[in-house]
C-alpha cells in the first residue's frame, strides 16, 4: 500500500513537470504572410479605418519585403495611415521616404503634394507665427516645378492661394495693429508689403485702402492722394467710392491752399 502510494505520488510529480516544461517550451511558430497577402491586409485595416493596426502590417510588410515591387504603394499607404490620423510630423517622415528613396516611383507627386498638405495642416491661425505656412508654400512651388503635369495640380494651385492668403492676412493684421495705435509709417510698410508680396489676394484691397488712409491721417496729402486714385481705378464700384470722393477733393482744397504736409484737426 505505502510503495503504491509513493508511486502515485511520483507519478503526479512527473505529470507536473512535464506540464511545467511544455508551458515554458517553445511556442509554436506564427503563420507569416507573403508580401500580397499582407499588403491586402494592411489595406484591408486602412479601409476600414483601423490606423494602429494598419500602420502595425504596413510596417512588417516594408520590414521584411523591402524588394518588392510595390514596397512604394505600401510606403505611401503608411504616409496616409499617419496623415489619416493628423500625425503630420510622422506622416512628413513617411512621405520624405517615399521621395528620397523611390525617386521613379508614380507615386513621388503624389508624395511631394501630401508633405505641402502636412505643412499647410501644422501652421497654426493667422494671428500666430507662420512658418509651417511659408514651408507650405515653398514645398507647394516646388511641386508644381518639379511635377508639372501631375494631376494633383490644380489641388496644388488652390492649397497656394490659401497659403497666400494666410501670409497675406498676417501681415495685414500686423498694419492694422499698428493703424489703430496711430504708428502710421510702420503700418504703412505693411500695407504697402500685402499690396508687393500679394496681391493677388482678398486682403490687398483693404490694404490698399488703408495704406491711402495712413497717409491721409500721418498729413502726407499727395501720397494719399495717389493712393485714394489707384484704390478708385481699382474698384470703380466700391461702396467705399463716395468716402473716397470726398477725401480727394479735401485733399485738393488742402493742397490748393498750401497746407500740403500741415497738420489737418479734421480727420473724419
Amino acid at each position: 500500500m505505502k510503495t503504491k502510494t509513493l508511486i502515485l505520488i511520483f507519478t503526479g510529480i512527473l505529470i507536473l513537470i512535464l506540464f511545467i516544461t511544455m508551458g515554458c517550451g517553445p511556442k509554436p511558430p506564427q503563420l507569416v504572410l507573403g508580401a500580397e497577402d499582407q499588403y491586402a491586409l494592411a489595406k484591408r485595416e486602412f479601409n476600414d479605418k483601423h490606423w494602429d493596426k494598419a500602420v502595425l502590417e504596413l510596417q512588417k510588410l516594408i520590414l521584411n519585403y523591402p524588394g518588392v515591387s510595390f514596397i512604394d504603394s505600401a510606403q505611401f499607404l503608411l504616409g496616409m495611415t499617419y496623415f489619416n490620423q493628423k500625425e503630420y510630423p510622422l506622416a512628413i517622415g513617411e512621405f520624405n521616404r517615399l521621395v528620397s528613396s523611390f525617386s521613379t516611383s508614380s507615386l513621388t507627386d503624389d508624395a511631394a503634394f501630401k508633405l505641402a498638405e502636412c505643412d499647410f495642416e501644422l501652421s497654426p491661425r493667422a494671428e500666430l507665427d507662420q512658418s509651417h505656412t511659408q514651408e507650405a508654400l515653398d514645398a507647394l512651388n516646388n511641386f508644381l516645378e518639379d511635377y508639372p503635369g501631375s494631376d494633383k495640380r490644380e489641388q496644388a494651385l488652390n492649397l497656394v492661394n490659401k497659403c497666400k492668403s494666410k501670409l497675406a492676412k498676417k501681415i495685414y493684421r500686423n498694419g492694422y495693429l499698428y493703424f489703430k495705435m496711430r504708428h502710421y509709417a510702420p503700418a504703412a510698410l505693411y500695407f504697402q508689403q500685402v499690396l508687393d508680396d500679394y496681391p493677388d489676394t482678398e486682403w490687398s484691397k483693404p490694404a490698399r485702402f488703408y495704406l491711402a488712409e495712413t497717409r491721409y491721417k500721418d498729413n502726407k496729402y499727395e501720397q494719399a492722394k495717389t493712393e485714394y486714385q489707384n484704390y478708385l481705378e481699382n474698384y470703380p464700384h466700391d461702396e467705399l467710392t463716395q468716402k473716397i470722393t470726398k477725401r480727394l477733393e479735401k485733399i485738393v482744397r488742402i493742397l490748393a491752399s498750401g497746407g500740403g504736409e500741415k497738420k489737418d484737426t479734421d480727420k473724419r
